[in-house]
């Protein structure tokens, strides 16, 4: 079995930012951790959960991105982003890259970017 390799995830800034793996278990979850900063707690985590029925394929993820207080250097909050596709095994490939496309591409849309960063909806 090949070693796992690390995730690059892009920032706000569209910089790569390398995440290591921190626990994997083969055919179930990958659980990665951005070393950035030196503060553990601190430390943003990408996950990928994956399981398989006789008839569908379930993979979701999460990424969490911790903020510290510059003042008393403990976490004030943790934002949390997370997916979640449930994919028949009947399904073609080209039909589960369809839905995994069309979702990166739904995070992306100006639309899911002006609720996210300004709270503007448009409704």
């Amino acid at each position: 079995m090949a070693a796992a390799g690390n995730l690059t995830l892009k920032n706000y800034a569209d910089v790569n930012v390398t995440y290591y793996p921190l626990r994997i278990e083969t055919g179930k979850q990958a659980v990665y951790v951005d070393r950035t900063n030196s503060v553990l707690a601190a430390q943003s985590r990408a996950s990928m959960f994956f399981s398989e029925s006789p008839t569908t394929r379930k993979v979701s993820g999460k990424v969490t991105f911790p903020v510290l207080n510059a003042t008393t250097g403990v976490v004030s909050y943790t934002l949390l982003g997370t997916f979640d596709m449930r994919l028949p095994l009947t399904a073609s490939l080209t039909e589960r890259q369809e839905l995994r496309k069309r979702l990166a591409s739904a995070i992306a849309d100006a639309i899911v970017v002006a609720a996210v960063d300004n709270g503007e909806t448009p409704w």
